[in-house]
């Protein structure tokens, strides 16, 4: 179990999977090393499920984009909905399902009937271009890895519907009960995530909240639930049948965790088993098992127990946060209280050596005199052990959270101290009796609405400390991906320092504080490095965004596309990318033109970096105009993540003037003129003269004394070749140029690719983006003349390094995170793992 659950967690950094030729290969060998080497035949298990479960998942018969197709299918989940549009995930039924393995679609549902979870319906869908192939920026929300966690193979736009049949479960119908009722309270949204696991009513301002102040974990039922309803049900269970049947032989006891085991399994029900869940469930239902048949496991067993039947019956859970989360968060607990019992057990076996009673047997000799003694002794050390575990799970956890979503709750510590105590021993209990009294009053045809008047009112302090903890701005820290490195570095070191007693080793040890001694000293005194500067071209979808960065600041040249109220990739990808690189000044913001794939996410960034100097030649709405203006500044990964799942499918492709009715003029207009930033030359060269259209695009030159970066916007021939014409001798060349107009057929001419002679062209075009950029002759104009090109939308983020002579070039999918589930995911071609 050992050697297969390192393995799975291990492809996480695969580049590829193993081929599937090798399978009969790899059945021999776990059959021949079963016995002699356990470890190395769970090594090559874990290798050839992993490829067979992925292949399976994978394995969806699909033609390829274009085609309709017919499929069956049940709603799992109502994923959001924007303005007339829906999207849900559906599972795969019948002849469409690959069987073992459940395989979802995300669809997309034009004026849908009133449709809910648990629903089977007959759909007629048209197959998106990509079929789970996003965006991927550093710092960005990875969706597509997200897809592949739950087992989400493909998207797609619904063409027509006909229901088969609607019988929801139980909790589909206990939670549509439930809703109209919990809605009445201000804090029904958070009920109803407590006792049934829906966070449907959850808020995005919510959401905020929750990750500011570290509690979303008491919101996701998981190890504490479950254990609280069990030792609840477990204590209510012995007390009634020990004083009522009591009987000389075992059967109370086996009844009494039968009991507790029952309400574990139908809370986790409730939950919809989620990841966190059912690692929870199989850890208590092992001990309960062990604790029936009088069998000794310890901890760190039941713990193993749980990852591998966990892994084993879905390796791909390795791909999402709450998987690192809740076995991090157990192992943590584990570890400090085998520790605490480690001490413990020493100091006993001191005091037993040296002749001295313990103090259970002073305390017995002398109950009058110190009665509460052994109480007080118990409460202390469980308000330690308490104290011990939060500081411990805030640390790691915290790195964790880091890791995954840009930053962590500085203020988690605290706020659990307050509230674990209360969910324990007040609001889980009370909540659920609430749910299980309206549960039978609904059964026998009651109104029970009236139920969750206590619960709502235990549930006020709550809130009251999320308000409160929001309100400070220190409440979320931002960590960019150096420091985090460093702090990761770090808490190894100093774990092992404090395990490890030999003198000698600890010093060796103490080198791993190093780098977060000189970081330290780097920001309080940062060099300035006048001769390396980098250019970053961020996979924004069909659009632009170019992020110029030299000693830690940025200037922005476009911004992508915003679709409706609730997406913008200024918001997903640009602002993320900040935030992982450690940029926290913009000094420019260049908008090329109004064109929304340019210009959509202007506002947003506006109200995130207040200070910037914006260079247009178009009005920029006022920035006390932009709603989202305060929840910019704290965006997180996670945020992006529920942003993302709302874009609708068609939207707008340009922003029109109508939308800036409060204009501000830009600070400059694109007019030719220089700028020196941070010892760059920002050159702008056209324009000439306001114009409309792609031809009207900002043109910015950015240069040093050796290398030089073209920014075009959209222009197409007319302007290329009056660039051409007015600038001479070489004035155009540069290494790099961003191409123009995505790689359009009426951009890119042969005498502007002269003119420019770029070492290397970047083409910001979307996966399979419907103009079929860049085109195919346009690419065939570069490759003639022996010009490499890269495109955002297969490559991912592509930056550009510069440093003096030289000029490395480094892409997401290929240099920054070349693992086996950033792959380009076509149609015809899902079901190779390798």
């Amino acid at each position: 179990m050992c050697g297969y659950c390192i393995t799975i967690v291990s492809t996480m950094f695969w580049p590829s999977l193993v081929s599937l030729y090798i399978l009969p290969l790899l059945i021999v060998v776990v059959i021949t090393a079963c016995r002699r080497f356990p470890f190395i035949a769970g090594s090559l298990l874990a290798i050839g499920w992993f490829s067979v479960f992925y292949s399976l998942l994978m394995s969806w018969s699909t033609d390829e984009y274009g085609k309709a197709l017919n499929i069956e299918g049940e709603i799992v989940s109502l994923v959001s909905s924007n303005r007339d549009w829906i999207s849900v995930d559906i599972v795969l039924l019948g002849l469409n399902s690959p069987q073992i393995v459940q395989s979802k679609l995300r669809l997309f549902w034009q004026k849908p009937p009133k449709v809910s979870v648990g629903q089977r319906w007959l759909l007629t869908i048209k197959p998106k271009p990509k079929p789970i192939t996003s965006i991927l920026n550093q710092g960005g929300f990875n969706q597509q890895k997200n897809f592949l966690a739950k087992h989400i193979i493909a998207k797609g736009s619904v063409i027509s519907a006909e229901l088969i049949e609607d019988s929801p479960s139980y909790r589909a119908q206990l939670i549509a009960q439930l809703k109209p009722v919990l809605k009445s309270y201000s804090s029904g949204d958070l009920i109803l995530a407590l006792v049934s696991g829906d966070k449907s009513l959850i808020s995005k301002a919510r959401w905020q909240e929750l990750r500011s102040s570290g509690a979303g974990h008491l919101f996701a039922i998981s190890g504490l639930h479950l254990s609280v309803v069990s030792m609840w049900l477990l204590l209510l269970a012995r007390l009634i049948l020990y004083r009522l049947v009591p009987i000389n032989s075992r059967r109370n006891w086996l009844i009494c965790l039968l009991v507790a085991g029952i309400g574990a399994i139908f809370y986790a029900y409730l939950a919809g088993f989620a990841v966190s869940t059912q690692r929870a469930l199989v850890m208590l239902i092992g001990f309960i098992v062990f604790s029936a048949v009088s069998r000794y496991s310890s901890s760190w067993e039941r713990l193993l127990y749980a990852l591998f039947i966990i892994l084993v019956i879905d390796p791909l859970s390795i791909l999402s946060a709450s998987f690192w989360l809740s076995f991090s968060a157990l192992a943590i607990i584990l570890l400090t209280v085998s520790r605490a019992n480690a001490v413990t057990s020493m100091a006993n076996a001191t005091v037993l050596t040296s002749g001295a009673e313990p103090d259970n047997q002073l305390a017995k000799q002398a109950p009058s005199k110190s009665y509460f003694k052994p109480n007080k002794i118990k409460l202390y050390n469980g308000l330690k052990m308490f104290w011990a575990v939060q500081w411990r799970l805030t640390i790691a956890l915290g790195i964790i959270q880091a890791i995954f979503f840009a930053g962590t709750s500085v203020t988690s510590l605290l706020v659990n101290m307050l509230l674990v105590p209360w969910f324990s021993f007040v609001l889980i209990p009370i909540s659920l009796l609430s749910l299980v009294s309206f549960m039978a009053f609904t059964a026998l045809g009651l109104s029970g609405y009236w139920l969750f008047e206590l619960s709502a009112l235990l549930m006020e302090p709550v809130v009251v400390v999320l308000a409160i903890v929001t309100e400070f701005s220190f409440s979320w820290l931002v960590i960019s991906d150096e420091l985090l490195a460093v702090l990761i570095v770090a808490s190894i070191g100093c774990f092992l320092m404090l395990n490890i007693k030999n003198t000698h080793w600890r010093l060796v040890l103490s080198v791993m504080l190093l780098p977060l001694i000189m970081y330290g000293g780097l920001r309080l005194h940062s060099p300035v490095i006048n001769n390396r500067w980098q250019v970053h071209v961020l996979d924004v979808g069909q659009g632009l965004a170019v992020v110029i960065e030299q000693n830690k600041r940025a200037v922005i040249y476009d911004t992508g596309a915003r679709y409706g109220e609730t997406f913008s990739y200024a918001e997903r990808a640009l602002q993320p990318f900040l935030v992982s690189r450690g940029i926290s000044d913009v000094d420019y913001l260049v908008v090329s033109h109004s064109d929304n794939d340019h210009a959509g996410g202007v506002n947003y960034m506006l109200a995130s970096y207040s200070s910037v100097k914006v260079i247009a030649d178009f009005l920029l709405k006022s920035n006390t105009d932009e709603s989202s203006s305060s929840s910019a500044k704290t965006s997180l990964r996670s945020s992006s993540a529920n942003s993302s799942q709302n874009k609708a499918p068609n939207q707008s492709q340009n922003v029109s003037q109508s939308q800036y009715k409060n204009s501000n003029k830009p600070d400059k207009a694109c007019r030719p003129h220089k700028l020196d930033w941070q010892h760059l030359q920002l050159d702008f060269i056209a324009p000439n003269q306001p114009q409309k259209g792609n031809n009207g695009s900002c043109v910015l030159k950015v240069s040093d004394d050796i290398n030089s970066l073209l920014l075009t916007g959209d222009i197409e021939k007319q302007a290329e070749l009056a660039l051409v014409a007015e600038f001479k001798d070489k004035q155009l060349q540069s290494r790099l140029l961003i191409a123009p107009h995505h790689g359009s057929n009426t951009s890119s001419s042969a005498e502007f690719i002269d003119a420019v002679a770029p070492e290397l062209v970047v083409f910001p075009a979307g996966f399979n983006n419907r103009y079929g950029f860049p085109k195919q002759k346009v690419a065939e104009r570069y490759q003639h003349r022996n010009i490499p090109s890269l495109t955002t939308g297969l490559e991912g983020q592509v930056s550009i390094i510069f440093n003096q002579q030289s000029m490395k070039v480094r892409t997401y999918r290929t240099d920054l995170a070349p693992f086996w589930y950033n792959q380009v995911f076509r149609f015809g071609q899902m079901q190779n793992p390798e």
